[in-house]
C-alpha cells in the first residue's frame, strides 16, 4: 500500500479523451487527479503543484511539447513519478524511445477502462520512476535486452517489452507459458541469485528466431547447483514445511514448473544464467522437456 494518497497527472490534447481518462482514474479510489493538454501545460502544473506526481498518464502525439519530449524533461530533472504512454497501433520505435526515457508501460489507443485501470493501479504499486537506470536494447525484428538494478521493477518493465512481441502472433499456450517461465525466472534471479541487493544487476533477454523463442536470465549471485534442488511435487507438504521453516515464500515450484513448460532449460556452470528455449513448432524437438548445464 502506498503511504500517501496517489497523485496522477492525466496529458492529453483531445478535451473528450482528456475527460474520459481522468474520470475513469477516480474509479481507483482515493486518488487526486490533475489534467493537463500538453507537455507545456504539463510542466506548468507540475511545477505549480506542491507535491510531485506519482503517475502520468500521457499521450505522445500533442502539440507544443510531445509525450517524448515531456519525458525527456522530467528525466533530467530525477522526477519521481511513473509514467504511462498513449499511442497508436504501429508505433514501436517511438514506444521503445519512451521507454528508454523511463516510461514504464503503454497502452494502445483507443484505451478501454479495465486496461487503464490495471496499468495505472500496477503502476503505482510496483513500476519504476522516470530516474531508474535500466539499460535497454532492442531489435523490431524480434531481439531485445534489458538490465538494471535488482528490483522487481526491472522484471515489470521487462513484461512490458515482451508484449511488443505480440505482433508476431506467439500462439497460445506458447505465449502464457513464456511468460510464466519469465515470471519464476525473473524472480529467482532478484530473490535468490542478488538476494535483493540493488547494488547487483539482473539482466533479462529474448530472441525470436524461426520455429522458437529463447529467453535468458542472468544475475550477479553467487549461483546454485540447479541438479541439487529436490522435485518439490514428490512431496509437497514436507516442501511446503521446509520452505516455512526457512523463513522462505510460499513457492519453490519454480524450477520444476519451467521444465515442464518449456522445451529446454540450461544453466551455465556457475548457475547464475539461465536459458529457456520454447519450440513454437513441435516438431523442431524431438523431447518436450529437458535440462542440461553448460
Amino acid at each position: 500500500m502506498m503511504s500517501s494518497r496517489p497523485r496522477i497527472l492525466v496529458v492529453e490534447d483531445m478535451p473528450s479523451l482528456q475527460g474520459y481518462l481522468a474520470e475513469t482514474l477516480h474509479d481507483l479510489g482515493d486518488v487526486e487527479v490533475a489534467t493537463a493538454a500538453d507537455g507545456i501545460a504539463a510542466l506548468e502544473v507540475i511545477d505549480a503543484a506542491q507535491q510531485p506526481f506519482n503517475l502520468l498518464v500521457c499521450d505522445i502525439s500533442m502539440p507544443r511539447l510531445d509525450g517524448e519530449g515531456l519525458l525527456s524533461e522530467l528525466r533530467k530533472r530525477r522526477y519521481p513519478a511513473t509514467a504511462i504512454m498513449l499511442t497508436a497501433l504501429g508505433q514501436d520505435d517511438v514506444i521503445l524511445r519512451c521507454l528508454r526515457l523511463g516510461a514504464c508501460d503503454y497502452l494502445i489507443k483507443p484505451v478501454t477502462i479495465d486496461d487503464l485501470l490495471t496499468a495505472a493501479a500496477n503502476a503505482l504499486q510496483h513500476a519504476p520512476p522516470l530516474s531508474a537506470e535500466l539499460n535497454i536494447e532492442y531489435d523490431p525484428h524480434g531481439w531485445f535486452e534489458i538490465s538494471g538494478a535488482s528490483d522487481h521493477s526491472v522484471l515489470y518493465k521487462f513484461r512490458r517489452f515482451l508484449s511488443l512481441l505480440d505482433k508476431f502472433k506467439i500462439p497460445e499456450p506458447a505465449a502464457s507459458e513464456i511468460k510464466l517461465a519469465l515470471e519464476e525466472l525473473g524472480r529467482n534471479a532478484i530473490e535468490w541469485g542478488n538476494r535483493n541487493d540493488r547494488t547487483k544487476k539482473v539482466t533479462f533477454g529474448c530472441r525470436l528466431l524461426p520455429g522458437k523463442i529463447i529467453v535468458y536470465i542472468e544475475d550477479e549471485g553467487a549461483g546454485f547447483q540447479p541438479g541439487a534442488i529436490p522435485d518439490p511435487s514428490l512431496d509437497p507438504i514436507a516442501h511446503i514445511e521446509h520452505r516455512k521453516n526457512a523463513g522462505k515464500r510460499l513457492g519453490g515450484y519454480g524450477i520444476h514448473l519451467i521444465k515442464h513448460i518449456m522445451d529446454k532449460l540450461i544453466y551455465n556452470a556457475r548457475g547464475n544464467r539461465a536459458v529457456a528455449i520454447k519450440y513454437l513448432d513441435k516438431g523442431a524437438s524431438t523431447s518436450s522437456s529437458s535440462m542440461q548445464r553448460g
